[in-house]
């Protein structure tokens, strides 16, 4: 519903009814005289109304021009209290970040967050670990700024950046016979008990593809849908898995899991940086996409 009385004029009116002077009231709006005076009697045609009487060189409300003061002030504080709220909003906005990764993306966001934090104050970082089916989805719906999967996704609706490259390795427990093995061949697996991904991840995609489906009548002894829990499980021998060498770079070092390189088996993969192809989130998350892009060049 179209209303008389607009934001404008109501903080032109109660500058001058509190200043009572339509000069101060132009200053202190930093605007000039004429306008304030055609707010006011913009106003007063518009009702048939005189709201104020002027006394040597001050302008003193009427009883309409009180009554309507009361409400203005009422008013001007309700916007100044919405103005806050939006500054507010904005300058959280600026400094949140919202990402959604999947397991592997662990390995190496909290490296380019240590380093992106040296350079911003205040931030206010949430995570979400996930499958990559959700980080698309979350993505897409713009729950979340960036999202980072172990594989290019096939929708259009997505930026890609290729930010590092990762590659599965073949992690046997340290006395595993294999562990003294300089390289493997695929054929001598065959009555290993493997240890696996759930079907949905990314993993368990690439080793199906390029590995279990060649060998159908593989074992897979154990399926868990937790990268900690198959280190876990591997390092007890309850089995042997292809774990990115990502994740099993502490093991590796401490020398809790071997890594066996098997032969003619290319299992490297793109680490993908996701952005939405038609939104974007926070200032801030433009920022720190930019600064992931310039560490992968």
């Amino acid at each position: 519903m179209k209303t008389a009385l607009t934001a404008t004029n109501v903080r032109v009116f109660e500058a001058v009814a509190r200043l009572q002077s339509v000069t101060r009231a132009a200053e202190e709006l930093e605007t000039s005289q004429p306008y304030v005076s055609k707010q006011i009697a913009a106003i007063e045609e518009q009702f048939n109304v005189q709201l104020f009487s002027r006394v040597g060189c001050r302008l003193y409300p009427t009883r309409p021009g009180e009554m309507l003061h009361q409400h203005t002030k009422v008013m001007i504080e309700s916007l100044k209290n919405a103005e806050d709220m939006l500054l507010s909003t904005a300058s959280l906005s600026r400094k949140r970040l919202r990402i959604a990764t999947t397991t592997t993306g662990m390995y190496m966001l909290p490296e380019w967050l240590a380093d992106f934090n040296g350079k911003v104050t205040d931030m206010e970082t949430t995570i979400l670990v996930t499958s990559g089916d959700e980080v698309e989805q979350r993505v897409l719906s713009g729950d979340v700024d960036l999202g980072f999967v172990a594989h290019r996704p096939r929708s259009r609706g997505f930026v890609v950046s290729v930010v590092a490259e990762d590659s599965l390795a073949l992690a046997v427990q340290k006395d595993h016979p294999l562990a003294a093995r300089s390289t493997v061949r695929l054929d001598e697996l065959s009555k290993e008990r493997f240890i696996v991904r759930e079907p949905e991840s990314a993993s368990r995609a690439l080793t199906e593809k390029r590995v279990f489906q060649k060998h159908p009548d593989w074992r897979l002894r154990l399926q868990i849908n937790q990268i900690d829990a198959i280190k876990s499980s591997v390092e007890e021998g309850l089995g042997i898995s292809f774990i990115s060498k990502r994740a099993i770079d502490r093991e590796l070092k401490s020398g809790m899991l071997a890594m066996v390189p098997v032969a003619g088996v290319d299992l490297r993969r793109p680490i993908c940086m996701l952005t939405n192809s038609h939104k974007f989130g926070s200032k801030i998350a433009v920022h720190l996409a930019k600064h992931i892009v310039n560490r992968a060049l």
